[in-house]
């Protein structure tokens, strides 16, 4: 390989990343020219060793240390040495990402939402040397272009990854937070790689429609009526093994129910149901048994009410005047909306059975 004198990458354009000179034959008293914008970062045999600041550099053995020792190590001795120099930019530049993303499973029938987003990250080169060692060393980029693709695909598998972390329900009610979150999680990543973001821009994330209506308490549960009253309309008449469920899956035996639930009783001894609860903010059917609302958490305890000395309606005792009559409310007991119990006003819980009054 011809000796090199001087190296230098002075044809840089304002979209480039790094540029790699490979094969280089150099001594000691080569020059090698760093403009304002760049780094100069030593590499050989798959390491990255001493980085050069912007200035013209004359190579010595002092101002190239880590590459020294290596050599020398390699019982390299002389003043003429090959390695190859990667020039890298310390400008901002802008990635474009994209793709499809899945939320959490929501629900009773576990439901996703495919959604589609699109947006731009703001990045630039904070530390050359982990930057070097990253995608020349491990990954054996050797172009602008294959840097930006994996860049590209690094910030899609994150936002794919951290939207897997959230039920449709919190993605359409918080999207910003949710979004604003996957930014500072792809931050903390990249830093990794030796590069810093300066901005992630969400430009859009498209939710089906469904997965909207979904997100409603009465949205979910419509649609897992009609999941059950799909599959149940692909059973044989009659049951038999499949209307049992037999080795049919969850999905047929919540056919089977709904099916068994509309054939003409076999039996003369009816059917329990089970007694349910609506909670009062989200509107989630919740068993009798439950104290919390196992969708949202909030408490499922009957609101204390008083009795109107005017008409005698159950109000609730928060309110200050009857909503039938409009009278004042100003009674001197709460009556206990779990046991019935009559307690002084002001008693904060129930002198029989602990309820909160």
């Amino acid at each position: 390989m011809p000796l090199i004198e001087r190296v230098a990458w002075d044809d840089a354009r304002p979209d480039d990343i790094a540029r790699r000179f490979p094969n280089l034959s150099l001594k000691y008293g080569s020059q090698v020219i760093v403009m304002e914008n760049q780094w100069a970062v030593f590499f050989r045999d798959g390491k990255a060793y001493d980085v050069f600041g912007p200035g013209r550099h004359t190579i010595t053995s002092a101002n190239i240390p880590l590459l020294t020792g290596a050599l020398r190590a390699l019982r390299i001795i002389g003043d003429i040495f090959d390695c190859e120099v990667i020039f890298v930019s310390n400008s901002q530049f802008r990635g474009n990402f994209g793709g499809q993303a899945y939320s959490a499973p929501s629900g009773p029938i576990a439901y996703q939402a495919e959604m589609g987003f699109y947006g731009y990250l703001l990045f630039q080169v904070e530390d050359p040397k982990l930057f070097v060692i990253e995608f020349f060393g491990n990954r054996g980029v050797s172009s602008t272009q294959d840097i930006e693709k994996y860049v590209r695909g690094f910030v899609n598998e994150r936002v794919i990854d951290e939207m897997g972390h959230h039920d449709i329900s919190t993605i359409v009610t918080n999207l910003d937070e949710t979004t604003d979150k996957i930014g500072l999680t792809i931050s903390d990543e990249v830093a990794r790689i030796g590069l810093k973001v300066i901005d992630c821009i969400f430009e859009g994330v498209k939710i089906p429609e469904e997965a909207r209506r979904f997100a409603s308490g009465i949205g979910q549960q419509a649609m897992m009526m009609q999941y059950m009253k799909e599959t149940a309309s692909e059973l044989p008449p009659g049951g038999g093994a499949a209307g049992a469920g037999v080795g049919a899956g969850i999905g047929l035996a919540m056919g089977a129910r709904l099916a068994e639930s509309m054939q003409p009783s076999q039996t003369t001894a009816p059917q329990p149901t089970q007694e349910t609860i609506s909670c009062k903010k989200c509107g989630f059917q919740n068993t009798a048994r439950n104290k919390f609302c196992g969708n949202c958490g909030t408490s499922l305890a009957p609101t204390p009410t008083i009795e109107c000395p005017q008409c005698g309606a159950q109000m609730p005792n928060t309110m200050k005047f009857c909503g039938s009559c409009g009278s004042a409310l100003n009674p001197e007991s709460v009556t206990c909306a779990q046991c019935g119990k009559t307690s002084p006003q002001g008693t904060k819980f129930c002198g029989d059975c602990g309820t909160k009054l």
